[in-house]
């Protein structure tokens, strides 16, 4: 098993195949073991998983955890793997870490995958999921987290053990520092600075998250942009909807190479 260390913390993470680099991000808890359904697209690419510190094999380094933490410790690790540039697909909450990273290091990203992400939280009901996940870790529930996420995110029984092995082992502490953090995040006022592609992916169901999609448009000005709704699924596309998601990642991804080779 690979590791790194990154700002005093020790880092694993997982490839599978070669080509041109994919990064997926998870939301807080989940792990890589969220991406599970995404070893498929190794064929082509080089996949690329990293458990955040605090997460299932990760250490947890000081013990919290903020989405601009995260994004110096993917940076940490496109420099372990020798990466001139990546693409950074991110999942909900993951998202802002892939968009903090790309804001920084613009030299590093090819392209950008956001699955129900969002550049703030400024809507009722995302900041009342942020707020429950933060009660949650205030609590010590993460055994009802854990059986909450893994269920919601996965049919099969392999994938659903391997979330709430992640969820249930990680320190409420870290897990609440990290859920405020994702809360309070904003990179909006700089998403004029984007200039590689940005794919937004939701599902139809889910609502509540749909309206972000404006704001890409309306401050992402530099950026070309595309959005895909997956039919009859929420949040989740990634995992319950994982042969869709894989087909439309392979596809940008393909599209991102060709425009990097003929920079």
């Amino acid at each position: 098993m690979p590791f790194m260390t990154s700002q005093g913390a020790t880092i694993h993470y997982q490839t599978w195949g070669s080509g041109f680099p994919i990064i997926f991000i998870h939301p807080p808890s989940m792990g890589a073991a969220t991406f599970m359904e995404q070893k498929e697209l190794s064929d082509e690419f080089q996949v690329i998983c990293m458990d955040a510190r605090g997460h299932r094999l990760s250490s947890n380094g000081k013990g919290t955890l903020t989405i601009q933490e995260w994004a110096v410790d993917i940076y940490h690790l496109v420099e372990e793997l020798n990466q001139e540039k990546v693409i950074l697909a991110g999942y909900s909450s993951g998202g802002s870490v892939a968009l903090e990273f790309a804001l920084r290091w613009p030299e590093r990203t090819a392209g950008i995958i956001l699955t129900g992400g969002f550049p703030e939280v400024c809507s009722t009901l995302l900041k009342k999921e942020f707020e429950i996940g933060i009660w949650f870790a205030e609590n010590n529930h993460t055994t009802w987290l854990a059986h909450i996420l893994s269920f919601s995110n996965s049919r099969r029984r392999e994938h659903r053990k391997a979330i709430a092995q992640t969820v249930s082992t990680i320190r409420p502490r870290l897990l609440q520092s990290l859920y405020e953090s994702g809360m309070t995040y904003s990179c909006t006022n700089r998403l004029s600075e984007l200039k590689v592609p940005l794919l937004l992916i939701y599902g139809t169901r889910d609502w509540y998250v749909h309206y972000y999609q404006y704001l890409f448009y309306k401050y992402a000005v530099h950026a070309p942009k595309e959005v895909i709704y997956v039919d009859s699924v929420g949040h989740q596309v990634p995992t319950l909807e994982a042969h869709t998601y894989n087909a439309v990642v392979r596809r940008f991804a393909r599209d991102t190479l060709s425009h990097v080779k003929n920079m």
